[in-house]
């Protein structure tokens, strides 16, 4: 037997023993011995892989190879050897060739501090394992991420964990969040201060339906001003929308819903466009989280759950039943099952939200203030380009009016014109952003102004005693910028 066929087969007896010391395996009452398992083993470079034969696995139900105790067992056999189970288009055992050093158990409690927040764009910490900090890329491979566990668990905490980090990092021209809570409690007053959100957070069914919509309506016009971009990226724009971030903290609230439809469509097709999901759920089963949302999440993470079928429901293993502490969660990243310890936040965001601050609105170029200030005040808010062109000659060209033009469209500073006739109308942002804080230009009887704490738009109508004020909308802030077999590694 050449070396590595002895290999492998040395292996491959400490997996058999321990499946025989779990009882796991049948005796032949007549043939004698006992029944095992048949697989397909190769030996790469830092592991080695078995592949189970399917059709021969000795009786060991699926959810028994994927316990986390099997596997613990079986490492123990293996002098030390990290062993796991992947479960994708088949089952496989990995085995590390080089046995682990001993690591000393993660703490209890991580908290979120901002020395743990990773400073790569769309990048948050989600926690750590033994081996070092996990990263999540919101705007790449985790975009669509499901999450679930039983009440306490930390599910609601790796949520506002994720909202809080990128809210640290990215001001509302590069990152937006909409929310839906509909249980009212998770994410409070802290939470709907922050300048990044899309729309105010959504706190019963028929408002999270609509905002879930009015998200959809933003992806289908990013899609539009790509399209007319001819790009097909959302980061390759000249000016890049926001990252959006929608956020629905109970998905079991719209199983049976048409916000569930739209939310598997963005779920579909968000990516492309700059928008991402975070969906989570207290009620793990079958029945909340279709198999439609599943195939398109792109990353899974499971807290405690009460039962092995929540585990499946969740990250379509066994395993998060098994989980021993709040905080600590499940999720197969980088091609092998990781049990990760997350950071904690403080009570409802804690002081880490509150020292998110608003950004510096961008400042326009003097001439740009004074186009909007014209397009308001004499062409009712119309950005033509031949009457502005006419009007500032000498001071912008028609062709630099016509980029510039384009250019505020695709930040959703211009509305887009509904034909090939009518002109681009200035937005209450774009409006907002050619006045100085606490003033206003005039237009007949009607002042629009900035107020000083709400970040909304307001509108003096009348004069004198007989002003009145309509609060006409926030402020979002500017527009800028059936799983395959899994192929699993050690590092």
């Amino acid at each position: 037997m050449d070396p590595q066929t002895g290999e492998l087969a040395t292996y491959w007896r400490g997996i058999l023993g321990t499946l025989a010391q779990r009882g796991l395996l049948h005796d032949r009452p007549r043939q004698g011995g006992t029944v095992v398992p048949e697989a397909d083993g190769y030996l790469f470079l830092d592991r080695a892989v078995y592949v189970l034969d399917m059709q021969r696995l000795a009786g060991i139900p699926r959810e028994k190879w994927l316990d986390v105790a099997l596997w613990a067992q079986m490492r123990a056999a293996l002098q030390g050897r990290r062993v796991f189970v992947s479960d994708g288009g088949g089952l496989a055992v990995c085995v590390a060739r080089q046995p682990g050093t001993h690591v000393k158990r993660l703490p209890n409690v991580i908290h979120l501090t901002p020395e743990e927040i990773p400073p790569k764009a769309y990048h948050v910490k989600l926690g750590y394992t033994k081996r070092g900090p996990v990263i999540l890329d919101l705007a790449g491979a985790h975009r669509a991420i499901l999450t679930g566990g039983w009440s306490g668990a930390g599910k609601t905490n790796f949520m506002q964990s994720v909202i809080i980090q990128l809210c640290k990092k990215h001001g509302p021209a590069e990152f937006q969040v909409a929310i839906v809570d509909t249980k009212e409690v998770d994410f409070g007053e802290t939470f709907a201060r922050l300048p990044n959100l899309f729309a105010p957070i959504a706190h019963t069914v028929e408002d999270g339906a609509r905002l879930i919509a009015k998200v959809e309506g933003e992806r289908e016009r990013r899609q539009a001003l790509m399209a007319s971009a001819g790009v097909a990226d959302w980061r390759r724009l000249d000016e890049p929308f926001p990252l959006l971030l929608l956020v629905i903290d109970e998905a079991v609230d719209f199983s049976k819903h048409a916000g569930m439809d739209v939310t598997i469509k963005i779920a579909r097709k968000g990516r492309a466009f700059g928008v991402s999901l975070l969906l989570g759920t207290q009620l793990p089963s079958a029945s909340a989280i279709s198999p439609q949302i599943k195939a398109n999440m792109t990353c899974a993470v499971a807290f405690q759950c009460r039962t092995y079928q929540e585990s499946m429901a969740i990250i379509g293993s066994s395993g998060a039943q098994d989980l021993d502490r709040p905080g600590l969660a499940l999720a197969f990243l980088d091609g092998r099952w990781q049990r990760i310890q997350t950071l904690r936040v403080g009570d409802d965001g804690g002081d880490l939200a509150d020292t998110v601050s608003v950004p510096v609105t961008p400042a326009l170029e003097p001439v740009e203030v004074e186009l909007v200030r014209y397009a308001l005040s004499d062409l009712g808010g119309c950005f033509t380009i031949g009457r502005l062109a006419e009007q500032f000659a000498g001071q912008i060209s028609k062709r630099a009016l016509t980029k510039l033009g384009q250019r505020w469209e695709l930040r959703g500073w211009l509305t887009a014109p509904t034909n090939a006739v009518d002109p681009r109308r200035v937005t209450d942002e774009l409006a907002a952003l050619g006045l100085p804080p606490g003033q206003g230009t005039v237009s007949g009887d009607t002042v629009i102004g900035v107020t000083g704490g709400d970040r909304a738009l307001k509108s003096v109508i009348g004069t004198g005693d007989r002003a009145s004020e309509v609060v006409t909308g926030p402020v979002t802030g500017a527009m800028r910028a059936g799983v395959g077999f899994p192929v699993p590694t050690f590092s």
